[in-house]
């Protein structure tokens, strides 16, 4: 890919991988790396083989950079509490919901956190996650309800 082509890709779209970034990440400066990390690997890999809308790529590869980051993250910061010997406590539900959430996130396989974004976060229907992941609508719900099934015996 030339260097002007990934400029007009970034004009072109940079502005809905930021959004798409901040949605899931929930900070501004983790958005920002994120689009950094998705445009440089985009460059130096050439991966988008126009399967899917370019869009669509983007929205996907987004999608799992940030639960990369998500699961760096809670990665670190188990490690950090086990180093120190520090508990970090949730004050609110909003937050124990999201520790909760985060912590599941971080327990899936990469494939089965983006379905779970895509199903629970970005409330897709399965015709829109089966376009996403370029299968059928009936597998989309057979992967749902397997996934299900593992989040709720995470949970229990």
């Amino acid at each position: 890919m030339t260097p002007a082509a990934l400029d007009r890709m970034y004009r072109d779209h940079g502005h809905a991988v930021f959004r798409r970034a901040r949605r899931l990440l929930r900070d501004d400066h983790d958005a920002h790396d994120v689009v950094q990390d998705v445009f440089l690997s985009i460059y130096r890999d050439e991966q988008f083989e126009a399967r899917s809308s370019l869009a669509t790529y983007l929205y996907g590869v987004t999608t799992h950079a940030c639960l990369n980051r998500i699961r760096n993250g809670r990665n670190r910061s188990r490690l950090l509490a086990i180093e120190t010997g520090a508990q970090t406590r949730v004050t609110s539900a909003t937050g124990e919901n999201r520790a909760l959430a985060s912590e599941i996130l971080a327990g899936l396989d990469d494939d089965d956190a983006a379905l779970a974004v895509y199903l629970f976060c970005d409330e897709l229907t399965h015709e829109e996650v089966a376009d996403l992941l370029g299968c059928s609508r009936r597998h989309v719900g057979d992967l749902a309800t397997r996934l299900r099934r593992r989040i709720m015996e995470r949970v229990a």
